[in-house]
Formats: structure tokens, C-alpha cells, sequence
């Protein structure tokens, strides 16, 4: 018995799961083809391809990338014709003595170990007696910002290394020059100079006020703070401020509590406080220098106010000019001290290790960012008080001092080959965002965007929660 086909209705469309691939779609899915007529192909225009390419896009300051400004300065050499004073009633001294003695000084000038190449590096020539026992060779250090001659004068010096950035402060920037260097090598001349010979702090103070006076009546406040830090026996570090009515200071983090600021309304008034505060600081003499720094001394140049641009808009001015004075790395060997001066040289030789130490750990970071910055600013006063300049947040200059006789040649070449890798240092050329006043380190909180607390949702809510997140 045959078995009859089901009834199909008429009304139903049998819809296969997996077509056919050479199947050919219905003649009511196909999309009409369409001609594009040529008239319209020529109406698009071509890529403006040039057009773009001869756009002059403004660089930004902030892409902007410089390297540590490093600076050799060379202390002239100084031999006196006879070691012992001439009293009147004596016979004059013997002329071929005088003349061998004539020609031992002129060797010596001749023998000096560094020897300046260009403006931009220097020969260390170690003495004959080294060559011979040591087997030392001579070594070309370069790459300096700029490398000052003995006959160099505190003017050149100013205008090549601190007029920058003196001229940075006064429009808002925030920057550091300190002078590295063993001791009796010029630092403190350098900075502070004498009477006849201003340093670099008395012809900034000048250079500022100056400038200050050309601009507009509406002039910016000036600030002037100063301090040292000593050991006193090597019982710890200790922090005096130098103003004529300072007393003993307390850090907390990396500010300064109690440290007075001094409104100075012209350079002459500032260049007195200066003199009364060096009057305040630890010295003491030593077999290398008559007048030895036996401390760390900070100046602070704080500016307040609000300035012009070069755009021409109205911005606020709250800038630091910090200059620092270290004391010269002492060797004992050389200097002899014994009792509280070799106590204080221990400290000057330790803050100037930790100094290095955290230029070195800022040079590792750059050259690769996953080594994280080690914490040796933790370690010394000074560098906690310096952290900002020492991360690479702030520019800074340096100014290495050194002694070119033989006797000096071990102290530097030890300091040449230490600060040289300095040089390869880069900072970021931005404004500073927020300029602290005293140098007070801003707290670095996350928003609560960054860190959303946890939220237990149910019932509806928690669908329409679950929906923005998908």
C-alpha cells in the first residue's frame, strides 16, 4: 500500500540550513548594478597631500629635551719666589739661586697635569713619577658645557653659566647651580668672590635688580634666604640658618621649618646680608686651604609677583634661584687632619658621595626606565632637601673646580672621572607646573576617579550597571 504524501500548503517556503555555495541568490535580493558615469569620477578631488606636508606645525617647549649643563673652571697656579719673608737688615740673596729657583717655578707651570684642548675639554696628564711606576696614561675628558682657563675672569664665567639661568628665574623657572670640587680648588671664590672680584651670587643679585628696574613699576617681590649644614664632632647633621637673627633649623620631609626669608629690595642690601651670613659659617684652616668651608651653604633668590610672557599674557611668578656652596672632598693623607677637622671631613666627603651617588642613580633611570631611582637622597640632608633637582624635575647646572699642579693630580682625576658621566643627564624643558615657595615639596595625592571604591549592587540596579559595562 502506498503511502501518500503529506498535504503542503501552498503559503510555505522550504529554507535550506546549509545552501548550496554555488548557489545563486533570488532575483529579489540582487542589488540593481549601477554605472558611475565618468563625468562624476572627475569631480573628486585629489588628496591634498602637499598641502599637508607644508604645514608648519609650532613645537611646543615641553618636547623640548637638554642635556645637564656641566662646567670646568681651572684654578690658577700661584708660586712665590721664596718660601720665607725677606726681613730688611739682610744681604740681598744669592742671583744664581735666585735664578735655579726662577726656573723651578717655570718648570712646574710647564708640568701642570690638566691641559685645556678647546672649550669644551681638557688633557689629564698624570706626573712623570706615575707614568713610570703606575704606568698611567693620559686621558682626554670633553663634552663639558664649557671649560674655563685659569686666566678666565668672574664675568665670563657669569655670563657663559649663570646669566641662563638668571634669565629663566626672572620669567619663571625654577633652577640650581652648584660647585663641586676638592678642597682650596675655587668654590667659594667662584660663588661669592671678593670685593673686586664679585662672584656669580653678587652679579646675579645685580643682574636681577637691574633688569627689575627697566620693567614696569609693577615689579616682582624678591626673597633671600640662607643656611648651612654642618656636623658639629660628628654627632649628626645640623642645619643653622645665617640670617642675622637665625637660629637652628629642623627638616620635615624635604622643607625646612623656622628658615627666615628676607625681603631685599636692591642688590646693595642683599650683598650685606650675604657678608654677614658668610661672617656665621664654619670654616677653619686646613694644610690645602687657609680658610676652609667646613659646611654645606644653600642661597635662595624667591620670587613673587606676576610676569609678561613672551606671548604677552599675564603669568604668575613664584620661581627659586638656588646656589650651593659644598665643601671640598678632603683626602687625609694630604690635608693631615686629626680630632674634629678629620670628624668634618668624613662628613664633607660623606654629603658629596650621597651627592654623586644620586646624580648616578638619575643617569641609570634614563638610560633605562624599568631600574627604578634608588633612595640615596635619603641619606643626607642635603640631597633631601636638593630631591627635586636630584629625581631631574627641576634643571640644575654644575660647576666643577680644580687644581692643576702635580700634587693635585689624584683629587682630579678622581673628580673628572666621576662627574663626567654626569653630562649625559637630560631634562624635560617645561615650566614648572606648581613653584614651590621654600622649596616645600607638594603633596602627590590620586583622585578618587583613580581609585573608585567597591560597590556591593543588587536588584535592578545591578542589570543597568552590568549594561554600561558591556
Amino acid at each position: 500500500m502506498e503511502t501518500e504524501s503529506p498535504f503542503t500548503c501552498p503559503n510555505t517556503v522550504t529554507v535550506r540550513r546549509n545552501p548550496h555555495r554555488k548557489a545563486r541568490p533570488t532575483p529579489s535580493t540582487i542589488a540593481p548594478q549601477t554605472h558611475a558615469s565618468p563625468t562624476k569620477l572627475q569631480e573628486i578631488s585629489s588628496f591634498p597631500i602637499d598641502e599637508i606636508l607644508s604645514m608648519q606645525i609650532p613645537q611646543s617647549n615641553r618636547s623640548l629635551i637638554e642635556n645637564l649643563n656641566v662646567f670646568l673652571r681651572i684654578k690658577p697656579q700661584i708660586f712665590f719666589e721664596n718660601s720665607r719673608p725677606r726681613s730688611k737688615n739682610v744681604w740681598p740673596q744669592n742671583p744664581a739661586k735666585k735664578k735655579a729657583l726662577k726656573e723651578k717655578n717655570e718648570k712646574k707651570k710647564s708640568e701642570a697635569c690638566v691641559t685645556v684642548n678647546d672649550p669644551h675639554s681638557v688633557t689629564l696628564s698624570p706626573p712623570l713619577a706615575l707614568q713610570a711606576s703606575k704606568r698611567i696614561k693620559s686621558e682626554v675628558y670633553e663634552g663639558f658645557s664649557c671649560v674655563f682657563s685659569a686666566n678666565s675672569s668672574q664675568g665670563e664665567v657669569y655670563e657663559r653659566m649663570v646669566s641662563p639661568l638668571v634669565e629663566e628665574f626672572l620669567t619663571g623657572k625654577s633652577g640650581m647651580l652648584a660647585a663641586l670640587g676638592p678642597s682650596g680648588s675655587g668654590k667659594t671664590h667662584t660663588i661669592f668672590g671678593t670685593p673686586r672680584e664679585p662672584g656669580m651670587i653678587m652679579l646675579a643679585l645685580q643682574r636681577i635688580f637691574k633688569k627689575t628696574t627697566e620693567s614696569s613699576s609693577d615689579s616682582p617681590r624678591f626673597y633671600l634666604s640662607i643656611f648651612e649644614i654642618y656636623s658639629e664632632r660628628g654627632k649628626g647633621e645640623k642645619m643653622l640658618d645665617l640670617s642675622p637673627d637665625g637660629t637652628d633649623l629642623s627638616m620635615q620631609q624635604s622643607s625646612i621649618k623656622g628658615l627666615q626669608e628676607v625681603i631685599i629690595n636692591d642688590a646693595a642690601q642683599a650683598e650685606s646680608l650675604i657678608a654677614c651670613a658668610m661672617l656665621k659659617r664654619a670654616t677653619a684652616t686646613t694644610n690645602s686651604n687657609s680658610q676652609s668651608s667646613r659646611s654645606q651653604c644653600i642661597i635662595n633668590i624667591r620670587c613673587t609677583g606676576n610676569n609678561l610672557d613672551r606671548e604677552g599674557f599675564i603669568q604668575e611668578n613664584n620661581s627659586v634661584l638656588t646656589i650651593v656652596d659644598l665643601a671640598g672632598a678632603e683626602r687625609e693623607k694630604k690635608t693631615g687632619n686629626q680630632g674634629a677637622r678629620l670628624l668634618e671631613s668624613n662628613f664633607i666627603n660623606n654629603t658629596s658621595m650621597v651627592f654623586g651617588l644620586c646624580l648616578r642613580s638619575l643617569l641609570e633611570h634614563q638610560k633605562n626606565p624599568k631600574k627604578p631611582l634608588q633612595k640615596h637622597f635619603q641619606n643626607s640632608l642635603l640631597t633631601r632637601y636638593l630631591r627635586d633637582y636630584l629625581e631631574g624635575k627641576k634643571r640644575m647646572a654644575l660647576i666643577l673646580t680644580v687644581k692643576s699642579g702635580e700634587e693635585d693630580y689624584l683629587d682630579t682625576s678622581y673628580l673628572l672621572r666621576q662627574a663626567s658621566p654626569y653630562m649625559k643627564i637630560k631634562f624635560d624643558n617645561v615650566e614648572d607646573v606648581s613653584n614651590m615657595v621654600c622649596n616645600k615639596r607638594p603633596l602627590q595625592t590620586l583622585s578618587r576617579i583613580e581609585q573608585p571604591k567597591r560597590m556591593k549592587v543588587s536588584g535592578p540596579e545591578a542589570s543597568l550597571v552590568l549594561y554600561f559595562i558591556l
